[in-house]
């Protein structure tokens, strides 16, 4: 029987991964047994992957093809999550969200430049700052949401209405 990942753990990063490269490409990536990548996936098990190990990993599932970087994506939302506590809040909500919107539409604007004929290399590295952009107040508004829910779901708790 195949064990649940709970999300935004580095344990479900690393089963995404190993469901694009294999386990035993990141076996052969790190330098590991098949069986350790394994138990680090294992919510149960004691051991967990090391930083370096997640970067490569991280690294060689875009190479093969994957979309974002599991590891990354995990740690930042998890880090802003515990990191902000002023961002349980709806106007932390709205500021992101507001943000999200701003950068978003930066970063439309500079990849059609940049799909344009003719885009020069100075509109290439703008889209990919903006959109670089785009991506973190995207990450800020979601964990903005996640601390919202968080500490609802705290409060209802402690009031003794948990659902």
């Amino acid at each position: 029987m195949t064990k649940l990942r709970a999300p935004l753990t580095f344990e479900l990063a690393l089963t995404k991964i190993a469901g694009t490269i294999g386990w035993a490409g990141a076996a052969t990536i790190l330098g590991q047994s098949e069986r350790t990548i394994r138990n680090w996936s294992d919510p149960d098990a004691a051991a967990g992957i090391r930083l370096d190990a997640a970067e490569l990993l991280d690294i060689a599932f875009q190479e093969a093809g994957g979309k974002g970087a599991p590891f990354l994506e995990c740690y930042a939302t998890r880090l802003k999550s515990a990191l902000s506590n002023s961002m349980g809040s709806a106007e932390a909500i709205a500021e992101a969200v507001a943000s999200a919107a701003k950068e978003g539409g930066e970063a439309i604007s500079a990849a059609i430049a940049a799909a344009s004929p003719g885009a020069s290399h100075t509109d290439y590295v703008t889209a990919i700052r903006e959109i670089e952009e785009a991506i973190e107040a995207k990450t800020n508004t979601l964990a903005a949401i996640r601390a919202r829910l968080n500490s609802e779901r705290t409060l209802r708790v402690e009031e003794g209405t948990a659902s």
